[in-house]
């Protein structure tokens, strides 16, 4: 941003200074002309007096040389007699015209410019005296102007850089600061703030950041204490729940029951630490095929029981992927249970496993009617639940970089594909 704010006021002081220095470059010029007219015209008019008094030609060549262009070589005069004082320069048009018709002009000739002026010397006797003037005369001084007028150009455009320069500063490091204290709030630091500095907008913005900072902070603490407090509503009847399990009769079952809710109890309690920060970081790898061969030894039992056709599809492990063993056995058991959930008994089940030596992937198919692919969006259910599911299973696959697809199984039902990159 600073560059592009420089760049658009050099542009804004170049075009400035061209329009102020190009027309004085054009007027230094015509200056330059017209002092070397105004000059060649007074060294002919200084002329005259001894051409029209009658004087002889040494008088004449006399008043020539009192002048700055006669000294030069530059006055001729062509006397009504035919004699010329000063050198010789031809019938030029302006000098015949002079002569003849008595008309004085300035106009261009071979090499520069050329004043003629027409004199009566006696009645009908003309006269004519030419003052010469070279290119360099006409330029005489410009070049040096034309370069003053360059170097204001360019000091004028050095210091608008200067100047833009110290106003983008003011707007971009603002700007830096509050960018920088967004990427630390974003990495999980809930204290960070920005002092409110720069452009009008500029400290809205930062107000409105500071603001947003205070407010996620309050949330997270009001998160905290409602998991606080959920963790004390639940102890109790999970508590309760345990004792009733521990008086069946049916030692068997009870010890089942007892392992399940020893199984809800631990999942409980990890929800609860996680949601108040508590949780110690979990191993961000784990076996997919060892975590698959857990989930389908614990859904195959409600399989059984339901009648249903259960395929399992699996290569020999190890295949090590950037996913914590909680995190893939919770997305595995939301597509098992999805499946149970909404199919009918009876239906066939069908769960994989396979690598291509870069990416490993498990599948989990049924034979079912298949479900809206649009369902796997956060919130969206077809069947009156929260639609959650799908939603942890897609964001267990991509937050290890791999991907998450719904498409149609070779059962005649849905197919959920989880693809992960090997660690």
């Amino acid at each position: 941003m600073r560059r592009r704010l420089v760049l658009v006021f050099v542009a804004v002081s170049t075009l400035v200074a061209l329009a102020f220095v190009v027309p004085l470059a054009f007027l230094v010029q015509r200056t330059a002309e017209d002092r070397a007219i105004d000059a060649a015209r007074a060294d002919a008019a200084a002329v005259v007096p001894a051409l029209a008094g009658g004087g002889s030609d040494l008088a004449i060549e006399a008043a020539v040389a009192a002048t700055t262009s006669g000294r030069l070589g530059l006055t001729t005069v062509v006397r009504s007699s035919g004699s010329v004082v000063g050198p010789s320069v031809g019938a030029t048009d302006r000098v015949v015209a002079a002569v003849t018709t008595g008309t004085s002009s300035i106009g261009s000739t071979d090499g520069g410019t050329e004043v003629v002026v027409a004199v009566a010397t006696g009645p009908g006797e003309l006269s004519a005296v030419r003052v010469f003037i070279p290119q360099d005369e006409l330029r005489r001084g410009r070049d040096r102007a034309w370069l003053a007028l360059a170097i204001v150009g360019i000091l004028l455009v050095a210091i608008s850089v200067a100047v833009a320069d110290r106003l983008a500063r003011t707007i971009v490091q603002p700007t830096q600061r509050l960018a920088g204290a967004a990427r630390r709030l974003g990495g999980g630091d809930l204290d960070v703030r920005v002092d409110p500095t720069g452009p009008e907008e500029l400290l809205d913005l930062a107000n409105a950041f500071n603001a947003l900072g205070t407010r996620i902070t309050g949330m997270l603490e009001h998160e905290r204490e409602l998991a606080a407090e959920m963790s004390h509503r639940l102890r109790t009847p999970l508590t309760r729940i345990r004792l009733r399990v521990e008086q069946m009769p049916d030692a068997d079952a009870a010890t089942e029951l007892a392992a399940d809710v020893e199984e809800l109890t631990r999942v409980v309690s990890g929800l609860i630490e996680e949601t108040r920060g508590l949780a110690a970081p979990a191993a961000r790898s784990c076996d997919l095929a060892e975590v698959v061969a857990d989930r389908v030894g614990f859904w195959a039992v409600l399989a059984e029981d339901q009648g249903r056709p259960w395929v399992v599809v699996t290569i020999d492990g190890p295949l090590a992927v950037g996913v914590s063993k909680s995190d893939m056995g919770a997305a595995l058991d939301v597509l098992l249970e999805n499946v149970f959930r909404h199919t009918d008994e009876g239906v066939a089940i069908e769960i994989g496993t396979r690598s291509d030596g870069r990416i490993a992937s498990v599948w989990v198919d049924d034979g079912g009617t298949g479900f809206d692919p649009a369902q796997a969006e956060r919130g969206l259910s077809g069947a009156g639940s929260t639609g959650l599911g799908l939603d942890i299973a897609r964001r267990t696959a991509e937050s290890a970089g791999g991907t998450f697809e719904v498409g149609t199984s070779h059962l005649g039902g849905s197919r959920v594909w989880l693809r992960f990159p090997l660690s």
